[in-house]
Formats: C-alpha cells, structure tokens, sequence
C-alpha cells in the first residue's frame, strides 16, 4: 500500500511540475499572440519528460552514486563497479558491489563504519545512524583475498 501512496504522490508531483511549466509557457505564447500553442505545449512536455530521463540517469550512473555515498570518486583501483538505486517516499536501499584495493576500503571506512564478526574470510563492517531517515543503516562486507566489496545502504521513516 505504501508504495502505490508513494507512486501516486510522484505521478502528482510530476504533473504539478508540468502544469507550472505549461502555465508558464502558455501566458508567454499568449502574450506574443502565437497560434497553435498545443504544438508548443507538446513540445515543452517531451522536453520535459526528457530533462527528467538524463537527469534521473545522471544519478544513478554508478560512478555517481559511488561519489555520492562515499564521498571521492571512484580510484583507479575500483573496477566493474556496479550499483542499484531505489529510493522512493518513505523508504530507501542503495548497492555497490566493485573489486577495489584495501585503501580504497579504508577509505570508505573512515565514515564510521565498525567492524563486526568475520564471516570465513570475509570482513564484514556496519554503522547505523540517523542522517536523512529515521533509521539508516550501513553494510560494507570485504573479500580480503579478491578484493571484492559489497555495499548497502538501507534507510527506512
């Protein structure tokens, strides 16, 4: 249920935005007497609709959303980076998973993650904080032998 109230908040969102826009639009293609102003308006929506697809794109490159949690963009250590991004009303998981040096660990580490119980040999941190939700909570999980990193973020109201 929760998730229809956030979608259907974001589909109201989207169409305020437009409206302004369209509102906009439509006072200046009156005021210089232009006619067919739905050809206009059609264009303004595609623009529009295309300005949210690059934008919404550009934050969820991985590289980006590496530089975003972490703070520095990726070294030159980090290889096949990926990442998934879903952030939505009340509710949020973000994941990185790349194959990185130890320093670059270290580096992520010093955010405050603690480490806790080894798993085999995977080193496993976490940190749990109160930034942008009522709780959020952090994952780094290492692979000393491959260098392999896995990383959530999970942020719940």
């Amino acid at each position: 249920m929760a998730v229809f109230a956030n979608i259907i908040f974001l589909l109201i969102l989207f169409t305020i935005g437009f409206a302004i826009i369209a509102l906009i639009l439509m006072g200046a293609l009156s005021l210089l007497h232009v006619r067919h102003k739905w050809r206009w308006l059609l264009g303004a929506f595609v623009i529009y609709c295309s300005a949210l697809g690059i934008w919404q794109y550009g934050l969820s490159r991985p590289a980006a959303v590496f530089e975003r949690q972490f703070g520095f963009a990726p070294p030159a250590d980090v290889r096949e980076l990926q990442s998934s991004t879903w952030i939505l009303g009340d509710a949020g998981h973000i994941r990185l998973s790349f194959n990185g040096s130890r320093e670059t660990v270290q580096r992520i580490l010093k955010r405050g993650l603690q480490r806790q119980e080894d798993m085999g040999f995977l080193e496993r941190y976490n940190r749990e904080f109160s930034e942008y939700f009522v709780h959020e909570r952090e994952e780094l999980i290492y692979n000393k032998d491959t260098g392999h990193v896995e990383f959530t973020w999970q942020g719940i109201d």
